[in-house]
């Protein structure tokens, strides 16, 4: 073979490897590259909401644009419910919800639900910063397969009416809506009220139009659902503390490039320690814009809501009794 025939084959086989090479590095980056789905019910200027931005920003930033985090507010993909399904499916990445909202896979999730079993911001933290939290949260991984990460603080929960409720006495008959979970229908039902699961999307439209006559969830949610349009009452029962978590299916999780994995982890962890402060400062501002839009807050008498309650422990799984007792010890 002639030398310039050589060299010509050879250019070529070279050209060839060089173009398979260039395909599988591409290939690979194209692999690299994450879109996560994430969503929730909140509104957004919700703290929820505000959260999950961040948290897109962080992780964008973090990964130089590898990992991009799509954010789905005001139950654009469907009710909470819906979204944990779809983690299950994987049609959705990451749902912003609480502990309780297992409650249907698991009656473990049922710790979160009972009620006054905290009496203050710090005692919460040093539980659920200690290891009773990371006990709880495992144990949940291993039941139902989904994985909480992180924790949005939500401060206590209160209770919103179109009309004033000041004692247990006028909570009699009240049509009140909860999340699908037991142990809130079975706390309301205690007080004396008549609770009704429904969507969170579908509570102002329910009360306005008189179907229910209230709600409860922490004071955030008054404000920035706007429920305070057509139910101007709050009573600060402060009933239930809780937190929101970065819930996801833990296979899915698992699935993730290490590298990924652990830019989202620091994020997380980012995004909560900033979640918790500005919820704590914001509690008061939220009153005080409540308090502006004519909403009337009324106090209640803790012990006596909590003995009509009382029984919901000694009724729950052994080991959300243990939980509960060790709770109690903080």
């Amino acid at each position: 073979m002639r030398s310039s025939a050589i060299l010509a084959t050879l250019s070529a086989v070279a050209l060839t490897v060089s173009l398979a090479a260039c395909s599988d590095v591409g290939a690979a980056e194209q692999d690299a590259e994450l879109t996560l789905r994430l969503g929730h019910t909140y509104g957004v200027d919700s703290l929820p909401n505000r959260a999950a931005q961040r948290l897109a920003e962080t992780v964008e930033e973090e990964t130089d644009g590898a990992v991009t985090i799509e954010v789905y507010p005001s139950s654009q993909l469907g009710s909470w419910e819906e979204m944990q399904e779809g983690l299950e499916l994987g049609g959705v990445d990451m749902v912003i919800e609480s502990v309780g909202s297992l409650e249907r896979y698991t009656d473990l999730a049922a710790i979160e639900g009972i009620p006054f079993l905290y009496e203050s911001d710090e005692q919460f933290f040093s539980v659920w910063d200690g290891e009773v939290g990371a006990d709880i949260i495992d144990t949940l991984h291993e039941e139902t397969g989904f994985l909480l990460l992180g924790d949005l603080y939500r401060g206590p929960r209160v209770l919103n009416s179109a009309r004033p409720i000041e004692s247990p006495g006028d909570l009699a008959g009240l049509k009140l809506r909860v999340p699908t979970q037991q142990t809130y229908i079975d706390t309301w039902q205690a007080l004396g009220a008549s609770p009704t699961p429904l969507a969170l999307n579908e509570v102002f439209g329910a009360i306005e139009q008189g179907a229910i006559e209230a709600q409860e969830n922490p004071i955030d949610v008054v404000r920035f659902n706007s429920y305070f349009e057509v139910a101007p009452y709050v009573t600060n029962t402060n009933h239930l503390y809780g937190n929101f978590h970065f819930q996801t299916w833990g296979d899915t999780y698992e699935s993730w490039d290490e590298e990924h994995r652990a830019a989202i982890d620091q994020a997380i962890d980012e995004v909560s320690a900033w979640a918790r402060e500005v919820s704590l400062d914001e509690q008061s501002e939220n009153v005080e814009f409540l308090e502006e839009e004519d909403v009337t807050f009324y106090e209640i008498d803790q012990e006596e809501w909590r003995s009509l309650t009382s029984e919901l422990i000694d009724e729950a799984d052994p080991q959300v009794q243990e939980w509960a007792e060790r709770i109690a010890e903080h």
